[in-house]
């Protein structure tokens, strides 16, 4: 298929579907006006006139509801919806826009029809009462469902800030002291120097991609960083740090958040082996309860 022609059809699909609704309304309100002033029992003998009731229905649907989405999209763009009084003002200005397109849609049938389009005023006021109590409706749908989309985008946001943030956690002075051991090994031990440094290259490079993909990485994945951020740990402590990882290959595969082992092995190391001189063991241990995946650090 042609890029161009599937750039159209998308915009076409949700013209249909916009025309669909439009139409659909129209018929629910010409038959409702049609069972208020002429009664379903007498559809028979006087079918074409719920059809002009869906006609006009649908002219007035266009006016109004093109006339709402306008003011919807110029409200949301100059008024953000952060107080009661925004709030306030959206409502009184919907309700003005929609008496007003009332109007000109009541008058656009009076041009284009003449006198053929002669209603009582009692028909109007039924009318436009049905009307305002539709639009409303709409209204309302249409804000509650911006409010949730607003609401999953925030605390999407909200998620990926605190993902963001854990990510960033790689102690500065964990480098700082990766740098140090590097350096003692470089006279040593220049080999076992290299692999810290290719373990502490492959560390940061990880960290790098998962702040660019889509936050999600599988448990082995997160498993083999942890194996280089604690090789690196093992050039500083030597023989006083023993490492014990028990995660099953059948559980490797499974998605979690990137970089959510990483600061509770960091604080592990920190606070465990950091703070005493004997000899300490950090354990990762991956075990599946009742459909859920439990990690312990």
């Amino acid at each position: 298929m042609p890029t161009a022609l599937r750039d159209i059809l998308p915009g076409a699909r949700r013209l249909a579907r916009q025309a669909g609704l439009l139409l659909g309304v129209s018929v629910l309100i010409g038959a409702f006006l049609f069972h208020v002033w002429t009664g379903l029992g007498q559809l028979p003998e006087r079918w074409p006139t719920l059809l002009w009731n869906v006609y006009f229905s649908f002219i007035y649907a266009v006016f109004i509801v093109t006339s709402i989405r306008a003011t919807m999209t110029v409200l949301e763009a100059r008024v953000p919806l952060r107080s009661r009084r925004a709030v306030a003002l959206h409502v009184g200005v919907l309700s003005v826009a929609t008496v007003t397109a009332y109007g000109l849609a009541t008058g656009f049938c009076k041009v284009l029809h003449g006198s053929s389009f002669s209603v009582r005023w009692q028909v109007l006021v039924v009318t436009a009462t049905v009307t305002f109590m539709v639009t409303f409706v709409w209204s309302a749908f249409a804000y509650m469902n911006s409010f949730y989309q607003k609401l999953r985008e925030a605390e999407a946001a909200r998620y990926e800030a605190r993902l963001a943030a854990l990510r960033a956690q790689i102690n500065p002075h964990f480098l700082f002291n990766a740098f140090n051991s590097i350096a003692a090994l470089v006279r040593t031990r220049p080999g076992e120097a290299e692999a810290v440094v290719e373990d502490l290259s492959d560390l940061f490079r990880y960290a790098l991609q998962a702040s660019k993909d889509s936050g999600m990485a599988t448990l082995g994945a997160e498993v083999k960083a942890v194996r280089r951020y604690l090789s690196v740990e093992k050039a500083r402590y030597r023989g006083r740090l023993t490492v014990e990882i028990r995660v099953p290959e059948q559980l490797r595969p499974l998605p979690i958040p990137s970089m959510t082992l990483q600061p509770l092995i960091e604080n592990a190391v920190q606070h465990g082996v950091g703070e005493t001189q004997g000899d300490c063991t950090v354990s990762v241990t991956a075990e599946r309860a009742d459909g859920t995946l439990l990690l312990r650090v």
